[in-house]
């Protein structure tokens, strides 16, 4: 990715009229970095249980050091983070893709508090367009089959998605619209 693209990702701004149950109504999306690593750990205890268990299929309160370091920077892919005015994080987003592949692993958490207001959605479609960057030509995410609202975002955001099964979770495909913007609709 360009140095370019990098910087217009990060002025991706999204603004809604939540506001007033928790939600801020101004959140700007941008790469993560090692220095979020207090936030993003802040994130991970507030969220509850069961959206940590949806995520990493654990419910562990505390990411591990070694797991947040590659969750932030991974090695090979890119990680977003959505932060409040305050500085706060309320909703991380990542890629993987081994540079010799040409299917990404996408992964979202978003706070309990900042859930329901098409964050996910504009996370999603962010990452599409990550990939769109990289030369990639799919998306794959491991699901758990109750986790409704994240089998639901691939439909909102308007990607041509297949459905199976692998070891007890839902494998979600989708392929990578050729001309990807992370505005609204990722198709």
């Amino acid at each position: 990715m360009t140095a370019a693209r990098m910087r217009a990702r990060a002025r991706l701004t999204m603004v809604s009229d939540a506001g007033a149950d928790g939600w801020p109504s101004h959140v700007r999306v941008r790469p993560a970095r090692a220095e979020d690593a207090a936030e993003v750990r802040a994130m991970h205890e507030r969220c509850t249980p069961e959206t940590r268990r949806l995520r990493y299929f654990t419910s562990a309160p505390r990411l591990p050091e070694s797991a947040l370091a590659r969750l932030l920077v991974p090695r090979d892919g890119v990680s977003l983070v959505a932060v409040a005015p305050d500085g706060s994080i309320g909703a991380l987003a990542t890629l993987f893709h081994p540079a010799d592949e040409r299917v990404g692993e996408l992964a979202l958490l978003v706070e309990d508090a900042w859930q329901g207001h098409g964050l996910g959605t504009a996370l999603l479609c962010a990452l599409v367009d990550e990939a769109a960057a990289r030369g990639l030509t799919g998306l794959r995410a491991h699901v758990l089959p109750w986790n409704r609202r994240m089998l639901a975002l691939f439909d909102r955001a308007g990607l041509v998605v297949r459905r199976g099964y692998e070891d007890g979770v839902v494998l979600v495909e989708a392929d990578v619209p050729p001309n990807a913007v992370a505005a609204g609709r990722c198709a």
